[in-house]
């Protein structure tokens, strides 16, 4: 009759259970989540690839820094944010772009007013004048969807006059020439780029000039700029911008995205993309592939080494070719709520045969599941969370959950072994949840609980104990 009735922990992981294994592989999609555990992540991530073998496992960065990721990891090695938080505070130049950070990251606007207390100038690119571009000495309106052909325009004034960081161009990049000869076209002078834009000529030359000869430049972002259709290409062209300028490996430089939810960082890192393992080792290569089957022992193998559908495919599968995606399991994620067009997006989920939801409270997606299972939040469970900075963070269990609720990665471990598969999900703790991680994860290997619940903690990569972890990415190479 459509309602919900109460049940069992057993009840529910036997119904779960015998659904799931009704399905092909690919016929299920699995959703991560930003807000939850680097544990409860890894777990669900684990129990998609290894118990129900789908390829078909993303969450929500999809809709806000998957193009963060992408862009970074093509031009550097590693798509994530350069240098940390406190290191914005030697900046002698910040350009912030695509994020309003003194309402969004205010701990992060701390830092900046640091630095221009220290003398640094700030530009502020954005469409909408907000309380950060109160504090900018140079505040740069402009139309939306032009973010390409501004940092093309600032590269070509800034080769024009023979500002770029020649050293760091012959020594740490690759196809220089091809991309100068691009933005070197007249498309880009800062005559063109002001029609195009709408920023004056004379605002792009001063900034140019400020990005070039600060001595260190940082550039922040956010959704602002991944949220578009052409995301990657924005991220690519400030990693370009900062290569050509040789604001790279060093203290107050880099390019610094502004993460949203707490642990999104984290959620990639987990490998809940449908692309990536943990610590971005690619689906698709197969040495990586046979490490995690290795490592995992399932005994009737995992996933394919192929990459998944995206979040966004998902939904377009699911009413373009019904019967292709059949079942969803959704963790800590309310696509009928932060999804774009929820009318897509319902429609979308009333064609499933099957849905999950496994989240702290009934939203409007677990409103329309066949199962809902009560988890655990953040302060009711043990665990770790990685921060925009690739910080590691300690997070400590301070009460009891309410009634029956349990944390995300027990609530995996109870229903693998309902599957058949507790040898593969032996964990009795979060704490051996995360040892797992760093011992399949490089770039987690030499971190333990004892050294992320130090105050000061470790940001990644962190390959040895002895290493003491790396604050500043690509000092001397890229990744």
């Amino acid at each position: 009759d459509g309602k919900f009735v109460e049940a069992s922990w057993d009840e529910a992981y036997d119904l779960i259970a015998q659904k799931l294994k009704s399905y092909k592989p690919d016929e299920m999609g699995v959703f991560a989540s930003a807000r939850t555990s680097n544990e409860d992540n890894y777990a669900i991530m684990k129990f998609a690839r290894g118990v129900l073998k789908t390829r078909h496992i993303d969450h929500c960065a999809r809709l806000c820094h998957a193009s963060t990721v992408a862009g970074l990891a093509t031009t550097f090695g590693s798509g994530a944010m350069t240098n940390s938080i406190d290191d914005i505070a030697e900046s002698k130049c910040l350009f912030i772009t695509g994020s309003n950070t003194f309402e969004q990251h205010p701990l992060i606007g701390r830092k900046v007013m640091h630095a221009k207390k220290n003398g640094a100038k700030i530009i502020y690119a954005d469409p909408r004048f907000t309380p950060t571009g109160k504090q900018a000495d140079l505040y740069m309106a402009f139309k939306s969807g032009t973010d390409v052909a501004i940092f093309n325009g600032l590269m070509q004034e800034i080769i024009k006059n023979g500002w770029e960081d020649k050293e760091f161009i012959a020594n740490r990049t690759k196809d220089y020439e091809a991309m100068k000869e691009v933005v070197m076209k007249p498309d880009y002078s800062l005559e063109n780029v002001e029609k195009i834009s709408g920023i004056p000529a004379e605002q792009l030359k001063t900034a140019a000039e400020w990005i070039a000869k600060s001595g260190a430049t940082a550039i922040l972002y956010s959704m602002g700029i991944t949220q578009h259709t052409v995301g990657v290409d924005n991220v690519k062209s400030i990693a370009n911008l900062q290569m050509l300028t040789g604001n790279l490996g060093k203290r107050g430089a880099g390019v610094n995205a502004l993460r949203g939810q707490n642990n999104v960082q984290g959620a990639c890192d987990m490998g809940c993309l449908p692309v990536v393992f943990t610590g971005y080792q690619k689906v698709i290569d197969e040495a990586a592939h046979k490490k995690f089957a290795d490592a995992w022992g399932f005994p009737d193998g995992i996933a394919p080494a192929q990459n998944g559908y995206e979040v966004t495919t998902m939904m377009d599968v699911l009413t373009d070719n019904p019967g292709e995606v059949k079942a969803l399991y959704i963790m800590g994620e309310n696509p009928m709520l932060s999804d774009p067009d929820i009318k897509h997006v319902e429609e979308a989920i009333k064609k499933l045969e099957f849905l999950v939801v496994q989240d702290i409270f009934m939203t409007e997606t677990a409103e329309m599941a066949h199962v809902v299972l009560p988890a655990a939040c953040y302060a009711e469970k043990d665990g770790t969370q990685t921060n925009t900075e690739r910080r590691v963070q300690r997070l400590r269990k301070a009460q009891e959950p309410p009634g029956q609720a349990k944390g995300d990665w027990e609530i995996f471990a109870e229903l693998a072994a309902k599957m058949g598969y507790a040898k593969q999900f032996p964990w009795k703790s979060s704490e051996e949840v995360f040892n797992e991680i760093a011992k399949v994860t490089p770039s987690y290997g030499g971190m333990n609980y004892e050294r992320v619940s130090t105050p000061e903690s470790v940001h990644w990569p962190c390959p040895a104990l002895d290493h003491p972890g790396t604050p500043i990415l690509h000092i001397g190479k890229f990744s």
